[in-house]
């Protein structure tokens, strides 16, 4: 319940503090004098964006506070400010906060009818739990399964998907499993082995070819005589004076033959087979491939394999738990199908009566030829939209677009009363726009009803509303421009007087003060 608003620097109002009832409060006062603007503070406090701070004084902060008391007895303080020239505020509490914060710790505390936005229109789920509570409807057996479904089907999701798309994901894990087992690496150190193991073979079989074109060169090859025949009969023909030196060359012409030999018996020794180069290549080659697929080491395509096979059986073990588990959705589906269906028909039912118990109520508030439906579709009748037409002669179209602002807050109204639903703050702003007479005693009777229920804030121009109130507040702007509006509670004569007012504009008609006397004193039938 709305304990205070307090309301500074905002638009006429310089500083109004604004204490309603527990019952019914209304607030008059001439047009123009400021009464909207308390609404439309409530508005921006609820959380309202749509609407700028209309600032009295721009060298002056602007602030707007709520005091709502909470069930249990805990109370929670609303605000919103601007700094002199700065930026709107938010705070719950005296703790800053985003203005998304603030209008979720709003929610539910108040409901503003008119030409803002009903909690209704706001939020599709509140349709539906207006409709549930008017109905004594209880979806709890629905909401069990969806939440049953919703848990089973991630279990799916746990195993793999469908048994399709497990079947899908095994072909994948088991042909990748089969590249690597078919290269099967020794280890993680193999390619390093095999790439020491290359350098090896290929130096052999380089220095088998050196020695091999070395020793032809010596012993020559066809009828071209050889290096080793072309020195010997060099040294054949060195004088005898070097006799010496030519044995000692012919020593070293042998033992250069004699190393190259030997060195040919050593190579052929050691293992130097072309093919087996091939051989080490190849295996490089794939074995870098898998590289390449899986990672960036030998080591990455080791660990890939083993999580691989760990996900190959897992799926296969998955198999067996899924079939368990495609029996138990099916069944739970069959459930939910029968849960939804009769869910669904206790809301149609729900809502045709429910749209009756409005179109009663709105006949007595100058709509006697609206058109008014409740309708709940989806699975479980889960989408509940309101639809409304002024007159018999246009089809009804969702409410928060076919209704006027005073339209809105009747058919609101109507909707509380025929509902038992709504907060325990209502606000009315326009309800009373474009009625009067027999139509304004309805609508009198109809606030004062929902007020026995809730608090209940009314800005009316009406006077038969205004004397059933318990409690009355008047808006006053002073006749000088400049002056700020006021904000008082008025009873006794000072009541009387306004009333009067409201009746003829003169508060001095001894005529209109008998009807204001009259209307006070509960007598709504007074000329």
């Amino acid at each position: 319940m709305l304990q205070a608003l307090r309301v500074q620097n905002f638009g006429a109002v310089d500083d109004a503090l604004l204490e309603p009832d527990e019952g019914l409060t209304v607030l008059t006062g001439e047009t123009g004098a400021g009464k909207t603007l308390l609404v439309e503070a409530l508005h921006l406090v609820l959380g309202g964006r749509d609407r700028s701070l209309p600032v009295r004084d721009p060298d002056t902060q602007s602030r707007v506070e709520a005091l709502f008391a909470l069930d249990g007895g805990d109370e929670v303080v609303l605000a919103r400010e601007l700094a002199p020239r700065g930026r709107l505020r938010a705070t719950v509490d005296g703790a800053t906060v985003a203005a998304q914060i603030l209008a979720e710790r709003a929610e539910g505390l108040c409901q503003l009818q008119g030409q803002h936005e009903h909690l209704v229109l706001r939020h599709p789920d509140a349709a539906r739990a207006l409709l549930d509570r008017s109905g004594g409807i209880d979806d709890a057996e629905v909401r069990s399964l969806r939440a049953e479904r919703a848990r089973l089907l991630a279990t799916r999701d746990a195993l793999g998907g469908t048994s399709e798309d497990r079947r899908r994901r095994a072909e994948l894990l088991s042909h990748e499993c089969a590249e690597i087992d078919e290269v099967s690496p020794s280890g993680p150190a193999e390619v390093d082995e095999l790439l020491e193991e290359v350098g090896v073979v290929a130096g052999i079989l380089e220095a088998s070819a050196s020695v091999t074109r070395a020793l032809g060169a010596l012993d020559g090859e066809g009828e071209a005589p050889s290096a080793a025949q072309l020195l010997a009969g060099a040294l054949a023909e060195l004088p005898h004076q070097l006799d010496a030196d030519r044995a000692e060359l012919t020593g070293l012409l042998e033992g250069t033959r004699a190393l190259a030999g030997r060195l040919r018996r050593d190579l052929e020794a050691v293992e130097g087979d072309p093919d087996r180069l091939d051989a080490l290549n190849d295996r490089l080659a794939r074995l870098q491939a898998l590289v390449r697929r899986h990672g960036r080491t030998l080591e990455d395509v080791l660990d890939a394999r083993r999580a691989l096979g760990a996900e190959l059986e897992a799926l296969e073990e998955a198999a067996a738990a899924s079939a368990t588990l495609a029996a138990d959705l099916t069944e739970l589906e069959s459930r939910l199908s029968a849960e939804e269906a009769r869910l669904s028909d206790e809301r149609r039912a729900a809502a045709e009566r429910l749209g009756d118990r409005v179109r009663e109520r709105l006949a007595p508030l100058a709509l006697p030829h609206a058109r008014f439906e409740v309708v709940a579709s989806g699975p479980a009748g889960e989408r509940v939209t309101f639809l409304f037409s002024g007159s018999a002669a246009f089809e009804p179209a969702p409410l928060a677009e076919a209704a006027s602002g005073g339209e809105l807050s009747r058919v609101m109204l109507a909707l509380t009363l025929a509902s038992g639903a709504g907060a325990s703050t209502m606000v009315f702003d326009e309800v009373d726009a474009g009625i009067g007479g027999a139509t304004a005693r309805a609508l009198a009777a109809c606030l004062a009803e929902v007020a026995r229920h809730r608090q209940v804030i009314v800005v009316t121009h009406l006077a038969t509303v205004a004397a059933v109130a318990v409690r009355h507040l008047v808006v006053a702007k002073p006749p000088d421009p400049a002056a700020p509006a006021t904000l008082r509670h008025v009873e006794g004569p000072e009541r009387v007087a306004e009333i009067a007012r409201m009746l003829s504009g003169d508060v001095t008609d001894p005529a209109a003060l008998a009807h204001a006397e009259a209307l006070l004193a509960g007598d709504h039938a007074a000329p």
